[in-house]
């Protein structure tokens, strides 16, 4: 059995290229959230010597500021142009698991060494850069560990024009292991390279030598899985994508802090929305709300305050209104004035299909009414732009709303985008 993995090519810089095609050729690096660190760069940017998460005040330490472009994350069109990207794989194959934003492992259809399946990954790459403009590369190989080490070499090597590297030869697989460090194979963190490298072991060589025993007493049984794969035992089969996720959350670190209740609660309630827009997209309902809210215990000068809260909703629901009544029980509960907030969240746990939910009998809420007033609220946003309606209470979403010194104009405008047609 041949295992896949399509591995989208510096996926947050890519999106941005898509829709600003000037981009390409430059140095360009996108930012986390509020600006604090580089969270993908462009190869020209690599080239430069600017390291992966590195701060954005220390981006001048490596190169001149003016040669990088720099830009805002925009994590809604990452969030669609990876589902575009996804619904081709899918379209391809019938077993698909999503492990990342931009990476997604597949079962390929024929056996080992029927050259159909280079052909048919070699396909996808292409599909997948004509209906989403996304570079990809694909690795092959009889293990999903062994072809996370063909994706990395698919990507550097610039000659390969089909992107895609198979790795199931012996000696081939023997020679890229001697060639790789323990600490690049998926999988091994950094405090486990450490603790190989206090034992002489260097490479992803030296480490698939090493007994299974004595890697499962002396660290884990997945570690263990590990070093099984890279000796080409397929320990962790694909698993059916679901698209149906156990919990929503959506939090985020405030640009400096906030000690009113108003600027708190303006968060929380905007947090409470973008998770029933959520499920409503995804057509579940939840269970539970959790809402918590955390200081800055960066600041020494500051009292430290953290707590959370979890509420049962009467009847599993994806209505905004009903969320929002919930997330207001759960923050009236644990907020506490006097305190420096910097943080907080809301998450919706144990989801159900929004169809065939058991209905509360005692329950005063209309279902029906407050379903096709969802749906009548997202049409418009959806058509008109985000946030064009929005409940009574929100203020302006001040303390929601991340830091973005470098927004592109495309974040000026979100737009909506429809799964690509079927080949």
């Amino acid at each position: 059995m041949l295992y896949g993995l399509a591995d989208c090519n510096n996926f947050f810089v890519s999106c941005e290229r898509v829709f600003n095609p000037s981009l390409l050729g430059k140095p360009v690096v996108v930012l986390s959230n509020n600006d604090g660190c580089v969270i993908s760069r462009s190869n020209e940017a690599k080239a430069l010597g600017i390291p992966m998460g590195c701060p954005t005040f220390q981006i001048k330490d490596y190169t001149d500021p003016s040669l990088v472009v720099v830009l805002s994350a925009n994590h809604v069109l990452y969030r669609d142009m990876s589902h575009r990207v996804m619904s081709v794989i899918g379209d391809s194959f019938e077993s698909i698991e999503i492990y990342s934003v931009d990476e997604a492992f597949f079962r390929l259809p024929y056996p080992e060494p029927d050259p159909r399946n280079s052909a048919l990954a070699a396909d996808v790459v292409r599909k997948i850069f004509k209906f989403t403009g996304i570079p990809v590369s694909i690795g092959v190989a009889h293990t999903r560990t062994l072809a996370k080490i063909a994706s990395h070499m698919a990507k550097k090597d610039t000659a390969n024009k089909s992107r895609v590297q198979a790795l199931t030869d012996e000696d081939l697989i023997q020679h890229v292991l001697e060639r790789t460090d323990v600490s690049d194979v998926w999988g091994i963190g950094r405090r486990l390279t450490a603790a190989l490298y206090s034992r002489g072991i260097r490479t992803a060589a030296q480490f698939a030598q090493l007994p299974p025993s004595m890697i499962r007493s002396l660290y884990s049984v997945t570690t263990e899985r590990t070093l099984r794969e890279l000796r080409g035992e397929d320990c962790q089969p694909i698993t059916p994508v679901n698209m149906a996720r156990k919990s929503i959350m959506n939090s985020r670190t405030f640009p400096k802090v906030f000690y009113r209740r108003e600027d708190v609660w303006d968060a929380v309630l905007t947090f409470t929305e973008m998770c029933a827009k959520h499920l409503r997209d995804e057509h579940s309902v939840a269970s539970f709300l959790t809402v918590y809210l955390r200081g800055d215990h960066y600041r020494e000068d500051l009292p430290f305050y953290s707590n959370s809260c979890r509420v049962c909703i009467p009847s599993p629901s994806s209505s905004t209104m009903v969320l929002v009544h919930c997330a207001m029980q759960a923050f009236n509960s644990i907020f506490r004035r006097g305190f420096a907030y910097r943080k907080a969240g809301v998450m919706v746990t144990d989801l159900l299909p929004e169809r065939g939910v058991q209905l509360n009998l005692f329950s005063n809420i209309d279902e029906e009414k407050h379903s096709k007033l969802m749906k009548a609220v997202d049409s418009i946003n959806n058509r008109q732009g985000a946030k064009v309606v929005k409940l009574a209470p929100q203020v302006s979403a001040q303390a929601a709303r991340p830091q973005k010194n470098y927004a592109a104009p495309s974040q000026k405008v979100i737009r909506f985008y429809s799964a690509p047609p079927k080949s």
